[in-house]
């Protein structure tokens, strides 16, 4: 027979460890929920788990990636600083949380934070390969192409079988080499890019990245160039760039029919974009259907306006004034020239001799 006293204590001993089980337990639904990609579930489940244990620590490791994929970044800072701080940690545990709150802090745009978290991570895990792309990233999007080549290039080495470090590999390689068709360069690219396609075959970057570069060979190979934007379209049926480049050779080829039906389905997925209104303008006016045309260039500059006052920038402001002037050609062809003079006065104003020399032409106006 057991003495009450040792049934106590074999009742606390029980009860000790029942927290922790249950924070296991937890720990594990809120794994299975996070490989689902179910976050929100997988939240309420390793907060259940760190509620039962407040020390379990690859709970905090596991909630600050839940909190990086809900981008709640701060927050996924604050998990993973707890788990850095721990003075009873070994370095070469602490790659990863070093790596996950570097990523969090280049979300948050501190970029100098970013980078010192990145490359501690390095230091104490030389072999990380999303350490490097993480770095390339942030080397590319800062303008340092040739750095940024570099961390690809070890990332790659590192993990051959990722899509996505060949995809910036290449186009990085594009934007720093200004590739030649026909060259080893503009080779070496393309298989970049074939590379990515076949490891992530329902990623239609990679694709968009291969229809400019086939864009590069224009001039000779105009069918080989459609045949692939048609061959992305019907892969990637929802995506508006591959219709709008579509378009583009099309104008080229004098096909605004065709265009036009291009810039159509471009702006049904994607209305605001104001290249496409423009782009389609110009097809109405070749078409003669000017009244539509005028409709789609007065969208457009509505919507050029607006990015304009937001971002100030030069290119911007180009664009405003190139199809101030491209709205103006079709009143003009409607004799509105009322409206066409306005039109190429305020492109003149922004900058466009275009404009300026189609003021001093059709608006009698010699200064």
């Amino acid at each position: 027979m057991i003495r009450l006293p040792a049934i106590a204590l074999l009742f606390f001993m029980l009860s000790s460890f029942l927290p922790q089980e249950d924070a296991r337990e937890y720990f594990k639904f809120a794994k299975y929920n996070y490989d689902s990609k179910n976050y929100e579930k997988a939240l309420q489940y390793i907060n259940k788990a760190l509620k039962a244990d407040p020390g379990y620590e690859n709970a905090f490791i596991l909630r600050a990636e839940i909190y990086y994929e809900l981008h709640q970044y701060t927050d996924a800072i604050a998990d993973i600083t707890v788990v850095i701080n721990n003075k009873d940690n070994t370095s070469a545990l602490l790659a990863g949380p070093y790596l996950l709150r570097g990523k969090s802090y280049y979300a948050l745009n501190k970029v100098p934070e970013a980078i010192r978290d990145i490359k501690t991570s390095l230091v104490l895990d030389k072999n990380n390969a999303q350490a490097y792309y993480m770095l390339g990233k942030i080397q590319y999007d800062n303008g340092r192409l040739f750095e940024s080549l570099e961390n690809f290039d070890k990332a790659i080495t590192l993990d051959p079988d990722n899509a996505e470090y060949y995809y910036f590999r290449s186009m990085v390689k594009m934007e720093h080499y200004k590739p030649i068709p026909g060259t080893k360069t503009y080779d070496n690219i393309m298989a970049d890019i074939k590379v990515a396609m076949a490891l992530k075959p329902d990623d239609f970057r990679p694709y968009e990245l291969k229809c400019k570069m086939l864009k590069l060979k224009l001039e000779n190979d105009k069918e080989v160039y459609i045949s692939e934007l048609s061959n992305a379209i019907k892969l990637f049926p929802d995506q508006a760039e591959f219709y709008a480049q579509r378009g583009m050779a099309r104008v080229l080829d004098y096909d605004f029919s065709s265009a036009l039906a291009d810039f159509t389905k471009a702006i049904e997925l994607d209305p605001e974009n104001e290249v496409n209104y423009r782009n389609r303008g110009l097809c109405l006016h070749n078409l003669s259907k000017y009244a539509r045309a005028i409709d789609d260039y007065t969208i457009a500059i509505d919507l050029m306006i607006r990015k304009y006052q937001k971002s100030q920038s030069k290119q911007n402001k180009k664009l405003l004034a190139e199809t101030l002037v491209m709205r103006g050609r079709t009143y003009m062809a409607m004799r509105n020239n009322g409206d066409a003079c306005l039109d190429f006065y305020n492109a003149a104003k922004l900058g466009s001799k275009t404009g300026l020399n189609n003021y001093r032409k059709n608006c009698n106006v010699y200064e």
